[in-house]
């Protein structure tokens, strides 16, 4: 739907006045190139502060000025900045206003680096402190963190590894990122960053920039790559609605219902899960592998994906825990969420032995109507005697239950049998005792139409010249 025009009656003459005109598209396309954001939003900045970010600080700063400040958050989004090396404190945590741009500008531009360490856990930690604080309000989240290095912590940090891998303690609290919902992005400078594991780490998408020329020489344009390479730093697909999981199976076989909300992207994208975990009980197990969903921009798209736990064969109604484990590229959020499970019903538990019994049943009738339509008397067949009227002449036949008797015209007139013998005016066949006729030549029976058990009815039909012949069929004893 497009948005009415509004008129100034200030304005008048525009299209006789070129120089108003040159004014007004140059703040027509300052306006269009603004974020058109009519939802607020928060984001979180955790920043690298150690010693071997001294050389692209400058740089990182430039680009949060200009791209997160400037061009990306609008007055009601909240901003909180996390500044760490070994140890990590609170830089800023505003709601941007019209007034407070360039106080925000001031004290990211105050950032050194300067520290040693780079203790990732303990930032993590520190923002989510911080975030106790603040009202947590329903709105989308972001984080961006940016580091050129690997998790260094101090010794003394219960997130110290010798090999500056991610300890138990930090992948335990990476979990409680992942089920807040944001969205988490990487932004690692150089080719040392860790910038990968931390996205696989934390469920996240990430970027990795070089810092340097060909030359070894530091990049000129590392603000321009950076902000090249967050262009859709908003682009998010969360789950929406609560995801659903049919009953599993006697053999443990289900699938999740999942519907996916994607905005801020302009083209589809494609999420690769690893592996799909679920939790029962309190340990976890693996219920599906290699899955890839095309999600569609700006859109809501449902999902069905097949799961196979044999843990949870017969599981009975309850909601589990379960977690994405995403290979690479875009992710949704929460990574961990919570799957209502239904509950096997009667016939989810005992359909084979329903379907045995509904055979049985079905061969049954089937059987009881083969024994009264004759089929297991050995060619049972239907004696019938057929009494001519004005003659004392009579005809006796017997009936096979399959075979039917026409009542035909032929030279000698009309006549019945087994055989054709001229032109045929109706057919008979056996039921059970009753027998049955069928004739499209109505008009020939005096009376009407001819229908169903004929036995013991008299009838008369008309021949070639008019005349009407009377005949009884008769069941004989």
């Amino acid at each position: 739907m497009k948005k009415a025009e509004r008129f100034n009656p200030h304005i008048s003459n525009i299209s006789n006045n070129p120089i108003l005109i040159i004014i007004l598209s140059i703040f027509s396309l300052f306006h269009l190139s603004a974020d058109q954001r009519d939802e607020n939003i928060d984001v979180f900045l955790v920043l690298d502060k150690s010693l071997s970010m001294i050389e692209e600080i400058d740089s990182v700063q430039e680009y949060v000025v200009d791209e997160l400040v400037e061009k990306t958050l609008i007055p009601g989004d909240f901003f909180l900045v996390i500044q760490f090396y070994g140890t990590a404190e609170l830089l800023l945590a505003e709601e941007v206003g019209l007034q407070n741009r360039e106080d925000l500008t001031q004290k990211l531009r105050s950032v050194i680096a300067d520290g040693h360490f780079t203790d990732i856990g303990n930032a993590l930690d520190t923002l989510q402190e911080t975030l106790k604080r603040y009202d947590e309000r329903d709105r989308r989240r972001y984080m961006l963190l940016v580091t050129d290095g690997i998790q260094e912590a101090p010794p003394e940090s219960k997130y110290y590894s010798p090999d500056g891998s991610f300890n138990h303690r930090f992948l335990e609290n990476s979990k409680v990122i992942q089920k807040q919902g944001w969205k988490v992005h990487i932004l690692g400078l150089g080719a040392g960053s860790a910038a990968r594991e931390l996205a696989e780490t934390l469920s996240g998408t990430y970027t990795e920039v070089e810092t340097e020329t060909e030359q070894g020489e530091p990049s000129e344009h590392l603000a321009e790559d950076l902000a090249e390479s967050t262009k859709e730093l908003l682009g998010i697909v969360r789950i929406s609605g609560t995801p659903k999981a049919r009953a599993f199976s006697r053999e443990g076989k289900s699938s999740l219902l999942l519907s996916l909300n994607s905005s801020g992207y302009e083209a589809e994208q494609t999420i690769h899960i690893r592996r799909l975990y679920v939790t029962i009980d309190g340990k976890e197990f693996t219920a599906a592998e290699n899955i890839q969903l095309p999600v569609p921009p700006e859109s809501d798209t449902e999902y069905e994906i097949p799961l196979f736990v044999d843990a949870a064969a017969e599981l009975a109604s309850r909601d589990v825990e379960m977690r994405a484990d995403f290979s690479h590229g875009t992710v949704f959020t929460p990574a961990i969420f919570t799957t209502s499970v239904a509950a096997p019903g009667f016939m989810s538990r005992y359909w084979p032995y329903l379907i045995a019994a509904l055979l049985v049943l079905i061969l049954i009738a089937l059987l009881i109507i083969l024994i009264s339509k004759g089929f297991f008397r050995g060619g049972r067949k239907l004696e019938i005697e057929i009494d001519w009227e004005e003659t004392d002449k009579k005809k006796y036949i017997s009936l096979p239950a399959k075979e039917k008797l026409f009542i035909s015209e032929g030279i000698s007139g009309i006549d019945v049998g087994l055989h054709k013998t001229g032109e045929v005016l109706a057919t008979l066949h056996s039921e059970g005792d009753e027998l049955l006729i069928n004739t499209d030549k109505e008009d020939l029976f005096l009376g009407g139409s001819m229908r169903g058990n004929v036995l013991g009815k008299p009838m008369k039909i008309k021949d070639r010249y008019g005349k009407y012949k009377g005949l009884t069929f008769l069941r004989r004893k």
